[in-house]
């Protein structure tokens, strides 16, 4: 009996400490930017240029946040939805609202802040997924775009 609640306490522990916070990295390390709500981080990559590739997977973006570039400029975002399920690349601030079916490609042009970041999300999966993310210049900038993480759209498509 001894042994079965030594293993059991073990087996919590374990599990337990598979938790962590949604709005880190699969390294364990923080967000560069702080997004509202939770973010399912797919890693960062530095922008070279005025072109990034961007994929929406299920239920994530990668590359999650998108540092550099320069302040005011637009860029081309050429997304591509290798997910089972429809997503839309939306944003206040960086003006754009595109949704794709699976297995669709799109390029979107969007305008930089002149400072700070820019958050983006998928509207079907930003509050129930955390899939969001941000154009930023440097860590702990501050974020501006998007509707909030509880906002909700309503649809046709099962998202789940």
């Amino acid at each position: 009996m001894r042994k079965i609640v030594i293993l059991l306490a073990s087996v919590t522990v374990l599990v337990a400490g598979c938790g962590g916070s949604s709005n880190t990295s699969s390294g364990g390390s923080s967000t560069p930017v702080k997004l509202s709500g939770s973010t399912t981080n797919k890693g960062s990559k530095d922008l070279t240029g005025t072109e990034i590739s961007l994929t929406q997977e299920d239920f994530a973006y990668n590359p999650t946040f998108i540092k550099g570039g320069t302040p005011g400029a637009t860029i081309t975002v050429h997304l591509k939805n290798v997910g089972n399920n429809p997503h839309t690349f939306t944003s206040t601030a960086l003006g754009a609202d595109k949704t794709l079916s699976p297995g669709e490609s799109a390029d979107v042009q969007v305008t930089l802040p002149q400072s700070g970041a820019s958050e983006f999300h998928c509207k079907f999966h930003q509050s129930s997924n955390g899939m969001q993310g941000a154009f930023f210049f440097k860590d702990g900038d501050a974020v501006a775009g998007g509707a909030p993480a509880s906002s909700s759209s309503s649809s046709s498509y099962d998202y789940n």
